[in-house]
């Protein structure tokens, strides 16, 4: 069964959004209330996909309704859940009868619009990374890839058409699905008519369907108050529309941080936050330094405003650089504290800075609960670097990597693997943006080539779960002080994956299945996204520019 959100669009905003899609919408939230209902549009698309690493607006042209299609297969892939055309209206609860469609392939779509198109896409319900929606989402992307515009009204129906057409588990699997027509949700359009009586149309309508696909240009000369468009209608209420960040006049400024390591596990998860932080069309002016410069801050002594930053990641050397600059604005999500190192991360001085800038989204387990036992108000919020976007498919021929500090663990476990590959997470340098060009290519490397990940290091098992890798994770070599830290950094991880000893080697699967992290992904995002309304922001930018109508060629 697909997780309980349901995701839709208008990407014009639903503030005007025409009547008849706010009563879908309406219906959507009073039939399922345990279901979370995500309105998106032009703007929140992008707390959740980085959409530019797929399609480029600027030169490539695409409608409202290709773009949905592209947007729908990635949040369902990521996410899962079911994607509803903004213009379904909803007849009858999911639970009702999703669970039964779904259970058998993880995925379902009403079958059979046209001779030609095997499935319908304004519906669609799916397992995060199923393995259909996965190849129809590499399939939909390739098709756009070197292409200026579509030249297939239903380009996005043909490449399901043909992907179940040449590739055999996509058809076994579709095989599974439970062919429920899709004509029975269109069939107030055809054959009853929307602008029909009701009273001489009413036999013609499938009122078993669950859903009625209905379409937002309405013809008011046409309608009247006995139609079948208004008698459908008559009990969905228009849904209001969702909030709208409306954006400061006087926007802040913003800071990221640096660090002067040679651990590209730092710089992983600098990148991770810098991502989040464009999804808000942040682009930070100053790089601050996360053991040396955070309480100094030479840079902003001439400001007088206040300066905003992410502060995520591992916390810290140099004790004297605690608690921050006052002039910094900082937003705490995914925070380790290493108190042996720097005890002021406790003292008076940092609980009052927590207080005041709280809550605290801390990366492990540990870290929560000693800043609760500190009387700062905390939580699990998880590492920034787990919102790695999940790959499409593992890679054929996939490569083990054993990825550590130095080659110790490689020496430990190279008999028991086969032709595993060494990397080693310390560069040797500490040249920031060298080591982070070095990390962007740690994690490119998962994407295309990990078959296997063997790792002990946190930001390199985090990311590749996130990706979709297989992971087997040990604790590093270390003495009884280091592995009682090493619990601590990993008591979240713990959660997630079995955290084996060298010594034990016979207590190892060394063929570990893929996680599902989707949950924690969203999670982490509606915090992150919540906790960064505090701080005065423009405006952000929509997606686009999106094309009109026009520009999809005509149907057939």
């Amino acid at each position: 069964m697909p997780p309980k959100t349901l995701w839709t669009c208008w990407f014009q905003g639903w503030d005007r959004a025409p009547d008849i899609v706010r009563r879908c919408l309406g219906s959507w939230r009073a039939l399922n209330p345990e279901w979370r209902i995500r309105a998106l549009d032009a703007v929140s698309v992008r707390d959740y996909l980085d959409l530019e690493d797929h399609i480029d607006l600027s030169r490539q042209t695409l409608t409202a309704a290709s773009l949905s299609d592209v947007v729908r297969l990635l949040l369902l892939h990521e996410f899962g859940g079911v994607w509803a055309d903004a213009t379904l209206l909803c007849r009858a609860s999911l639970d009702r009868w999703l669970p039964a469609a779904t259970a058998d392939a993880g995925f379902f779509a009403f079958a059979k619009p046209a001779p030609d198109r095997p499935l319908s896409s304004w519906f669609l319900a799916a397992e995060p990374g199923n393995p259909l929606i996965a190849k129809w989402t590499e399939r939909a992307l390739a098709y756009w890839r070197g292409r200026a515009a579509a030249d297939d009204y239903f380009w996005l129906h043909h490449a399901f058409r043909d992907l179940v057409a040449e590739d055999e588990e996509a058809a076994a699997l579709w095989a599974r699905v439970p062919k429920i027509s899709a004509d029975g949700p269109h069939s107030p359009q055809s054959p009853a008519g929307l602008y029909s009586p009701i009273k001489r149309a009413h036999a013609k309508i499938d009122w078993s369907a669950p859903v009625f696909k209905l379409t937002h240009r309405i013809n008011p000369a046409l309608d009247h108050p006995e139609s079948v468009l208004r008698h459908v209608l008559r009990l969905a209420d228009p849904a209001e529309p969702p909030a709208v960040a409306k954006g400061a006049a006087a926007p802040i400024k913003f800071a990221s941080l640096k660090v002067s390591t040679e651990n590209l596990g730092d710089h992983i998860q600098i990148l991770a936050g810098r991502r989040l932080l464009s999804r808000l069309d942040i682009e930070p002016q100053w790089d601050i330094d996360r053991d040396d410069e955070i309480a100094s801050a030479a840079q902003l002594n001439a400001l007088d405003e206040r300066v905003g930053i992410l502060l995520n990641g591992w916390f810290k050397t140099n004790d004297a650089e605690w608690p921050p600059n006052p002039k910094l604005w900082p937003l705490y999500i995914g925070f380790h504290m290493r108190l042996f190192q720097s005890p002021s991360l406790v003292s008076p001085a940092a609980l009052e800075h927590y207080r005041a800038n709280g809550p605290i989204g801390a990366r492990d387990k540990a870290t929560a609960a000693l800043l609760c036992e500190h009387g700062v108000d905390a939580y699990v919020s998880q590492c920034l670097s787990i919102l790695a976007p999940r790959r499409f498919s593992a890679p054929v021929d996939g490569e083990t990597l054993v990825v550590s500090r130095d080659m110790r663990l490689f020496e430990c476990v190279r008999d028991r693997l086969k032709d595993p590959q060494p990397i080693l997470h310390y560069s040797g340098s500490t040249d920031f943006d060298a080591n982070m060009q070095r990390a962007a290519g740690l994690l490119q490397r998962y994407r295309a080539r990990a078959g296997l990940v063997v790792t002990t290091l946190l930001h390199c098992a985090l990311p590749a779960l996130a990706m979709g890798a297989p992971v087997i994770m040990f604790h590093p070599p270390n003495n009884e002080h280091g592995r009682q830290s090493d619990r601590e950094r990993f008591s979240s991880l713990a959660d997630l994956i079995p955290i084996h000893d060298l010594d034990n080697l016979e207590a190892v699967d060394w063929s570990p299945q893929p996680l599902d992290l989707s949950a924690i992904k969203l999670r982490l995002l509606d915090q992150f996204f919540a906790m960064a309304g505090r701080w005065p922001l423009l405006p952000r930018r929509p997606i686009g520019p999106i094309a009109p109508s026009s520009a999809l060629p005509p149907p057939p």
